[in-house]
């Protein structure tokens, strides 16, 4: 029994300092959100009026991209009739306005013989960078992703026909991309596709013996192309050909993206300095360091000896906690916000919860005339059911607000959750070792008052 005490104390000891050191000696550590480090705020404007509904999606849609792009735990919101998109550890606006560059809409248009185009100007290429204000009315020369030209007519459609979000690959004989058609975008995805099937003179084929195509456009480039196989669809499109699997994940994501209802252009980029935020943090780990030794002299008044139970159970939980928020950034896009250390103090409440209620009821044995060598097992097996139970209405409340919310309290809500799994790890891995081997030592049998109660003597 002994040395499967020990074996636990002295495992759990070196696994956490070792990833501590790892961690530091490459370098990872946890990142630090925009509150703490600084970084670019850019504020998004439609540019036609739009709902409040239609803001709330556009907000949805840049934050699901930007988390896709691996941006650490960006924060966009809806702010009066604008969106703020607040960027992390971004310190050069130009890069900012980049990442924020995803909102163009998607176009369908047929394409042309190139003598429905006017000829190129020579003095200038094509564009291929420029957004348009609104859809085209006009027949244009429009570049590709591979660095072809083609002759888009009029465009007939938005990504608005497409289901939002229910572009996904498909592996028949190929890679290739199924969307789902909205039911108010299926008539409007027909009508082209009927043109485009028949090889009318509004959507004629560019290829012998292949039926007309319709272009997918994004932010005036041809994302694809593909042949029109069938005059008419019923609730999802099947777009194949020769894709690689990169090139059909990046079409999905541009059927996804296009379901913008409106497009936004960015109306302000501007640096935030991390040194509010660095005050703010600052201030809370003085407050916190206060707080933390006055709770210990509270334990050492009450708990004596076992005192050093609770200093070393607090340095491994520190320690674990960093380890985890470290692998954490490098895992996720969560950064740690001024919101995650406010959860991170919270569990600090809760972590010494947990030795409140073991040694008061170790407290409660030995007041009963049980010796502490006795009474330490029964406490802990007594109190384990308490303090897991107490832990784990904890976990769960921090994982439904995680679920529920966005932004800021997402990070509260997650370094809430970690940090109280750490409490259960160290309880039992490093609390219940430590305590029992303790009470087990002549230290503390030789004490009368060891833990503020008198001791009795086996």
């Amino acid at each position: 029994m002994t040395r499967r005490l020990w074996f636990s104390l002295i495992g759990v000891v070196l696994i956490v300092v070792g990833a501590l050191i790892g961690n530091l000696a490459t370098g990872n550590t946890p990142i630090l959100g925009l509150d703490l480090q600084g970084g670019v705020s850019v504020i998004l404007a439609p540019v036609e009026p739009a709902s409040s509904d239609d803001l709330i999606v556009i907000r949805d849609l840049i934050r699901n991209e930007l988390e896709s792009r691996g941006i650490a735990e960006p924060d966009v919101r809806v702010q009066g009739e604008t969106i703020v998109v607040d960027l992390p550890g971004v310190r050069d606006q130009r890069e900012a306005l980049d990442a924020v560059d995803v909102s163009g809409v998607v176009e369908l248009r047929p394409v042309l013989n190139f003598s429905e185009c006017p000829a190129p100007d020579t003095t200038d290429s094509v564009p291929s960078d420029s957004v348009p204000e609104t859809t085209s009315t006009s027949n244009e020369l429009l570049p590709t992703r591979e660095g072809a030209v083609l002759c888009v007519g009029p465009t007939q459609g938005t990504g608005e026909v497409f289901v939002r979000g229910s572009a996904d690959l498909t592996s028949d004989g190929g890679w290739g991309v199924a969307v789902g058609l909205r039911g108010d975008g299926q008539e409007t995805w027909n009508n082209l596709a009927n043109q485009c099937y028949e090889m009318t003179p509004t959507c004629p084929s560019t290829q012998p013996n292949t039926r007309g195509q319709i272009a997918i456009v994004l932010d005036s480039v041809i994302q694809s192309s593909p042949q029109v196989n069938q005059p008419d669809f019923g609730d999802s499109v099947a777009i194949t050909g020769s894709f690689s699997r990169g090139e059909a994940e990046d079409l999905a994501a541009v059927l996804n993206r296009g379901a913008f209802p409106v497009e936004v252009e960015a109306q302000e980029a501007r640096t935030v300095s991390a040194s509010a935020g660095s005050d703010s943090l600052q201030a809370a780990i003085i407050a916190g360091l206060i707080g933390v030794a006055l709770v210990l002299v509270f334990l050492i008044a009450f708990y004596r000896w076992l005192a050093l139970v609770i200093v070393g159970g607090l340095t491994i939980w520190a320690m674990m906690v960093f380890s985890l928020a470290a692998f954490v950034s490098s895992w996720t896009n969560y950064a740690l916000s001024l919101a995650g250390v406010t959860g991170i103090i919270v569990a600090v409440g809760v972590t010494v919860d947990s030795y409140v209620v073991f040694f008061e009821r170790i407290k409660d044995e030995l007041r009963h005339g049980r010796t502490i060598r006795n009474a330490a097992p029964r406490s802990f097996k007594m109190t384990w059911r308490t303090i897991w139970s107490a832990d784990l209405i904890s976990i769960i409340g921090a994982t439904i607000l995680f679920w529920l919310s966005v932004g800021s309290v997402r990070g509260f809500a997650l370094y809430l959750g970690l940090t109280t799994i750490c409490d259960l790890l160290v309880c039992y891995f490093f609390t219940r070792p430590a305590v029992l081997l303790l009470a087990r030592s002549k230290l503390m049998a030789r004490r009368e008052k060891a833990l503020g109660v008198k001791v009795a003597t086996a």
